[in-house]
């Protein structure tokens, strides 16, 4: 098989491409689209993260926080900590981290003969 580029133009796929550059515009019609795609929040973030490794967690996190509605209540440096635990602790430290920011939603009732 040839490897050479073909006639008909650039890889739409190019973006995936490990240490590519991409114009800002560009990264934010993506995560946006990305963002949309998945209504759970640790794949969105987690999707968002995977293909846009070249961009500073800070810049991720404005991005998403611009188009993740449920991102609104948490701080700039929550969302960051969000992403560099779905990055190093997966589903289970990304819940870990959710749990303890002030803003997440509080759930009640799990243990009824617990007093608090």
């Amino acid at each position: 098989m040839d490897d050479a580029p073909s006639e008909a133009g650039p890889d739409p796929m190019e973006w995936l491409l490990p240490g590519h550059r991409a114009a800002p515009a560009d990264a934010l019609k993506r995560i946006q689209a990305l963002c949309g795609a998945w209504a759970d929040l640790h794949a969105a973030m987690f999707i968002v993260l995977a293909t846009h490794q070249n961009l500073p967690r800070d810049v991720l996190a404005v991005a998403l926080k611009q188009y993740r509605a449920d991102l609104e209540p948490y701080s700039r440096e929550d969302v960051v900590s969000l992403l560099t635990a779905v990055w190093n602790g997966g589903k289970s430290g990304f819940d870990a981290v959710l749990r303890t920011r002030a803003n997440s939603p509080k759930r009640g009732g799990s243990f009824s003969w617990v007093k608090e």
